[in-house]
C-alpha cells in the first residue's frame, strides 16, 4: 500500500509540473500577443476614453483589444477557466482563475513612457501559481512560478533575486503617486514612511516590483489596487526572496493595501509606520 501511494504521489507531482510547463508556454503566447497589439499603438495618436466621472482613468483601444484577445486564447484552450480582467470578466465556477491587466500604467502608456506593462497570473484554488509581468517597450518580461524568478532581457534569461539590505533609512522606496492613494489617511502615512528612508521614487507602476524583485528596489508601498494590478507580481517577488501582504500582513488576492519589501525586517518596520496611527486636529486641544 505504502508503494502504490508514493507511485500515485510520483505520478502527482508529474502531472503538476507538465500542467506548470503548460500554462508557463501558454501565458508566454498570451504576453507574446499582448506585446504585438500594445506596441502598435504606443506612442500613437490614440482616442483615450475616460472611465471615472470625478477623476481621470483613462482607456484605450489597445487596452480593450488585449483584453478581448487574451480571453479569446483562454476561452478557446481553457474553456472551464474562470478569468478577470481590468476590462472584461468572464467568472466561472472554477478550480483555475486567471487574472489580466492589459495594460498597467495606461497613464504612462498614453504619456509615451515606456514603464507600463501587461500583467498575466494564474491562481489555482486562492493560491496564485504563476505571475508574468511584460515591459513591452523596454524588451523585459518578468516570470515567477513554482520557486523560480527570473527576468528575459533581450533574450537573455537571468535570475531574479532581491538587495540584502535590512537597514530602513538606507532604503529606496516607490510608489506609482501618493496622489493615487486610496484616501488622504494612506496617503499621509505614505509620507510618514517616505520620511524614514533615504530615497523615495514615483512613477514605476507595475515596473517597480520588478525593480525590487531585481534587487535594485527595497520598498513599493500602494493603496487602492485591484486584484489585477497585484496578483502577477506575487510569485515573481515572492520566489526572489521578497515579501508581498497587504497592510494588515494578509495575502494579496483581492488587492487593497501593498507592501512589498525585499526581507521580514523592512517589511515589519514599514507595516509599524505606515498602520501608526495619524494623529486628529483634535489631539493638541488641552484637557
Amino acid at each position: 500500500t505504502k508503494g502504490y501511494q508514493t507511485i500515485q504521489y510520483i505520478i502527482f507531482i508529474y502531472s503538476m509540473k507538465k500542467d506548470i510547463k503548460k500554462f508557463l508556454n501558454f501565458s508566454n503566447m498570451l504576453a507574446d500577443e499582448a506585446r504585438l497589439i500594445s506596441l502598435k499603438y504606443f506612442k500613437k495618436n490614440v482616442k483615450i476614453k475616460n472611465k471615472e466621472r470625478s477623476g481621470f482613468d483613462p482607456v484605450t483601444i489597445a487596452d480593450i483589444k488585449i483584453q478581448k484577445k487574451l480571453n479569446r486564447l483562454i476561452q478557446k484552450y481553457f474553456p472551464d477557466h474562470s478569468i478577470i480582467g481590468e476590462e472584461e470578466t468572464h467568472s466561472k465556477d472554477s478550480a483555475y482563475e486567471w487574472c489580466i491587466d492589459p495594460i498597467d500604467g495606461t497613464k504612462s502608456f498614453i504619456q509615451g513612457m515606456p514603464l507600463w506593462g501587461t500583467l498575466i497570473s494564474l491562481s489555482e484554488n486562492g493560491n496564485i501559481i504563476l505571475g508574468i509581468v511584460d515591459i513591452p517597450a523596454l524588451d523585459e518580461r518578468y516570470i515567477g512560478y513554482e520557486k523560480k524568478s527570473y527576468k528575459i532581457i533581450n533574450g537573455k534569461k537571468s535570475n531574479l533575486k532581491v538587495r540584502n539590505n535590512k537597514i530602513i533609512s538606507e532604503s529606496i522606496l516607490n510608489t506609482t503617486s501618493p496622489y493615487l492613494f486610496a484616501n488622504k489617511n494612506d496617503q499621509s502615512s505614505f509620507e510618514r514612511l517616505s520620511k524614514s528612508v533615504k530615497l523615495t521614487r514615483l512613477g514605476g507602476d507595475c515596473y517597480s516590483y520588478c525593480l525590487l524583485a531585481d534587487g535594485l528596489v527595497d520598498i513599493v508601498v500602494e493603496s487602492g489596487l485591484n486584484p489585477w494590478d497585484i496578483r502577477a507580481l506575487e510569485p515573481i517577488i515572492i520566489n526572489a526572496g521578497g515579501i508581498l501582504k497587504t497592510w494588515d500582513n494578509k495575502k494579496i488576492l483581492n488587492g487593497g493595501r501593498i507592501i512589498a519589501c525585499s526581507n521580514n525586517k523592512i517589511f515589519n518596520k514599514c507595516r509599524t509606520i505606515l498602520n501608526k496611527k495619524n494623529p486628529s486636529k483634535n489631539s493638541s486641544k488641552m484637557g
